[in-house]
């Protein structure tokens, strides 16, 4: 199969996964109104208990996969170990890991809700959360296996189902049983189980492998340095609207975090392209053609995502702006204040875009103890340039750190993969990009440009790619035939 026939098997694999990202993202946004409303959680409080038991499960997912899963997709393909070997290793260990911690974290129910919530009432939401975490864990191998084997369209099926699954059983307890919290995490457990069940036929051909003590061995050691990653990506992502509540005030948080999840647009994108990469560049790994494949893939992504920002970044105001009754619209005008922040957010996540395609040769060279460095250096930057730029330069300020974190982590994992795995980048045609990105951002920023102006921005970008010779003979040949389809 030539480059660009791999390259556009990857696309396809992204677009579908990107269904599923985008509904699983949606079902925060489609439960909104009736968390919100007092007829269902009473007070702000109750949808604060929500919001923190949630926050507690994302945190020790960190903990319950400790890296295995990146560990498992990378023994997968290039392992001295059979698959299925791979495969029962890495079950049994989350098993049995996974098994102890929700054990302890039930045994201790009683401190940690005082811990999570102030209050010690609360340990039933706690023990709830140990069993799903439990059984997510136990979820997240069968979902490699269908990503590893590239069966997208069966992973968003079964995603897809999980999701109504959840929503209306969220619907059942919530509005009908009047449950509250704790009937959105019984709704949660609920379709966990019945997931982890529909999970189980596209596992059979691999139970017949063995525990192998070697490949358990490889496994951990990859995996484990994953958690102070974990934990410092995660600082990088919420460290801002902890210390905003304190270096600004409460309402400023509110307006932040409302225009930052139309920022978050991005991430999804990229969390799509992850789904679908990770299995695709350790499955080519050994090609000879190989780096040139990332090369190209790099390229693409970049033009795609600068893309995605451009349209985005330049129009989002004038979306957000739109009427849905006489007096609401898509936002608040209350938050309106904060939506020249998008662009930079958009623009932050498609420069994590760009460091989970740097991520081949940490794989591949199985450096996977680097990524803390990476992360952990992006979360000091974004702590500090907090501290230092959000009191002189409010929401502005806070994206501007976040936008200098990723570009951080970009920086210091490009250096480190050029060390150790040296790809050869297109770095004319990135730069072509990146100015034309740039030089946008700029009149976007400095000058008051109307609606026009900006399409003429997005019009003219094909023109200037095809002005520099930005296509290759191949490219344009391509996409003559996708024009005449």
């Amino acid at each position: 199969m030539t480059i660009l026939g791999q390259i556009k098997n990857l696309t396809k694999h992204s677009a579908i996964y990107s269904i599923s990202t985008v509904i699983q993202r949606a079902e925060g946004f489609i439960l909104l109104p009736i968390l919100t409303d007092t007829s269902y959680l009473a007070t702000k409080g109750e949808y604060g208990d929500y919001t923190l038991i949630y926050t507690f499960i994302a945190f020790m997912n960190v903990f319950y996969l400790y890296g295995i899963d990146a560990a498992f997709l990378r023994y997968y393909f290039l392992g001295r170990q059979t698959k299925e070997d791979i495969y029962r290793s890495a079950i049994q260990i989350l098993l049995s890991t996974s098994l102890i911690s929700s054990a302890i974290i039930y045994l201790l129910a009683d401190p940690l809700s005082v811990l999570i919530f102030n209050e010690n009432h609360y340990s039933f939401f706690v023990k709830i959360a140990a069993a799903i975490l439990f059984v997510d864990t136990l979820c997240s191998i069968p979902y490699l296996i269908l990503r590893a084997e590239e069966k997208s369209v069966l992973f968003t099926v079964i995603r897809l189902g999980r999701f109504f699954l959840e929503l209306m059983l969220d619907i059942f307890f919530v509005v009908f049983l009047k449950t509250g919290v704790k009937g959105i995490l019984y709704a949660n457990l609920i379709a966990a189980i019945v997931n982890l069940l529909v999970l189980i036929p596209s596992q059979l051909s691999y139970v017949h492998g063995h525990f192998s003590f070697p490949a358990a061995r490889e496994l951990l050691r990859f995996g484990l340095p994953m958690i102070p990653n974990g934990i410092a990506y995660l600082v990088v992502e919420i460290s801002d609207r902890y210390l905003m509540l304190h270096l600004l005030d409460k309402e400023k948080v509110g307006e932040y975090s409302a225009n930052y999840k139309f920022g978050t647009l991005m991430l999804l994108i990229v969390t799509a392209f992850r789904t679908a990469w990770q299995p695709f560049f350790l499955k080519v790994a050994n090609q000879p053609d190989a780096k040139t494949i990332y090369s190209r893939v790099m390229t693409y992504y970049v033009l795609g995502a600068s893309v995605i920002v451009l349209v985005g970044g330049l129009f989002i105001e004038y979306l957000v702006k739109i009427p849905i009754t006489a007096q609401t619209t898509v936002l608040g005008k209350a938050y309106w204040g904060g939506v020249r922040i998008i662009p930079i957010i958009l623009l932050s996540y498609m420069l994590y875009g760009v460091y989970v395609n740097l991520m081949v040769g940490i794989y591949i060279q199985k450096k996977s103890e680097w990524m803390a460095l990476f992360t952990g250096l992006a979360a000091a930057v974004n702590i500090g340039a907090n501290f230092y730029l959000m009191p002189h330069y409010g929401l502005m300020g806070a994206a501007c750190a976040t936008l200098l974190a990723y570009g951080v982590m970009v920086f210091s994992i490009f250096i480190a993969n050029q060390m150790i795995y040296k790809v050869a980048y297109e770095y004319k045609r990135l730069f072509i990009i990146v100015i034309y990105l740039f030089v946008a951002f700029i009149l976007y920023y400095l000058v008051p440009i109307g609606f026009v102006v900006r399409l003429l921005i997005i019009v003219v970008l094909p023109l200037v790619l095809f002005l520099f010779n930005f296509f290759s003979a191949e490219e344009k040949t391509y996409l003559r035939n996708i024009y005449k389809k």
